[in-house]
């Protein structure tokens, strides 16, 4: 018995020493850039359970699209687990010409009927500076915002100095309505975006950086009849030089009044439309009125036309481009025009626009001036 009992002890001894000889597991952590940026963080060898930290970071005129594994979060955090690991930053590049920016919003799995991940997608927005419009993309398309597939993707927003049509819808007043929004040249874009009175583009619509105020909607600096939200001047229609398509276009052009946006929704013929002439673009048709009868009809979502019109008839169309905040909001859904009237029933620290989405107009909506809204000049007689 005392033999086995040392033996015994001798194999426990022996296993305890070759245990603490053993060599722990490491594994090769790689992480690299494709072309447009450069990668931050340490290749290595790594034990199983660290966690290491990689960050992709864009050269000027490219964006971090996702890593070679479609995973898009960054930084990048990896726990060592049980292989080496390899991936790549990928980025896109879209820049633009002269004439305007690029703005990108957010990458996301796209799937196909069967749930299948196929690819990742990302949003890109050409905005033009004062003067310009959005042309088109240096492969040939026209649509603005668009989304396209990451991968190996370079493209320039092409920019052209910014022009004007008209047409005449036979309204009394004999305004004629631009054909585009400020911003753009094709009637399925959205243009640009511009808090109420101002006439620059920006990045961020808030109140912080309103051009009539001092940081909230209780210290208006012009445009105001209250003075519980800061100084009063008792105006309440847009002044020509702070009307953006007056001063895009010239003192002929301004803002649509809330009289100019009532008539046109009384004498004409509304239509929405998805799919506007063959272009993936929600909103309404305006159509010239051909009769008494058809004046002030409005056709909704999944309504049956009571009249015949094509796009051949006297029209605009009115995309329903959204808002802007942060970021473009509520595109396809819903349409947010400009008036030149401030709220004077309210409070003046909401502007009255034009509002539409599929299933209603509201030609007298309260919006918040710092909003960034469409513009459709109108032109006066």
């Amino acid at each position: 018995m005392r033999r086995l009992f040392w033996a015994a002890m001798g194999v426990a001894l022996i296993s305890m020493v070759f245990a603490g000889c053993k060599k722990e597991t490491t594994y090769t952590v790689r992480v690299s850039a494709a072309e447009g940026g450069t990668v931050e963080g340490q290749n290595g060898e790594y034990k199983e359970g660290e966690t290491v930290v990689f960050t992709a970071v864009p050269a000027d005129g490219y964006y971090f699209s996702h890593w070679s594994d479609y995973q898009d979060d960054n930084p990048r955090t990896i726990i060592v687990s049980t292989s080496n690991i390899s991936i790549t930053a990928k980025f896109i590049g879209v820049s633009p010409k002269d004439g305007g920016t690029v703005e990108t919003r957010g990458s996301g799995y796209r799937r196909t009927m069967d749930g299948v991940e196929s690819y990742l997608a990302f949003d890109i927005t050409a905005i033009p500076t004062n003067g310009y419009c959005f042309s088109q993309w240096s492969d040939g398309n026209t649509y603005n915002p668009r989304q396209i597939e990451v991968d190996e993707t370079v493209l320039t927003a092409e920019f052209v100095p910014q022009t004007i049509v008209t047409v005449d819808l036979g309204l009394t007043s004999g305004n004629l309505w631009a054909t585009c929004n400020i911003g753009t040249i094709n009637p399925w874009n959205y243009g640009n975006y511009y808090a109420w009175g101002e006439t620059q583009t920006k990045d961020y619509y808030g109140w912080e950086n309103y051009k009539y105020c001092n940081g909230d909607e209780i210290s208006l600096t012009k445009y105001n009849y209250d003075a519980e939200y800061g100084t009063v001047d008792n105006k309440k229609t847009l002044e020509p030089t702070d009307d953006v398509a007056t001063v895009v276009f010239g003192a002929e052009y301004s803002i649509p009044t809330l009289a100019d946006w009532n008539e046109l929704l009384s004498e004409c013929y509304w239509v929405w439309t998805r799919k506007y002439n063959n272009h993936s673009a929600s909103g309404y048709i305006v159509y010239r009125a051909k009769n008494s009868a058809d004046k002030g009809v409005i056709v909704y979502e999944d309504d049956i036309p009571s009249a015949s019109y094509s796009l051949s008839d006297a029209h605009i169309f009115l995309p329903a481009a959204g808002y802007r905040h942060t970021r473009l909001e509520y595109e396809k859904s819903c349409g947010c025009y400009m008036s030149t009237s401030v709220n004077s029933t309210y409070d003046p620290a909401g502007a009255l626009e034009f509002y539409f989405q599929s299933s209603g107009i509201y030609p007298e909506s309260n919006g918040g001036r710092c909003t960034g809204n469409s513009v459709r000049p109108v032109k006066r007689p």
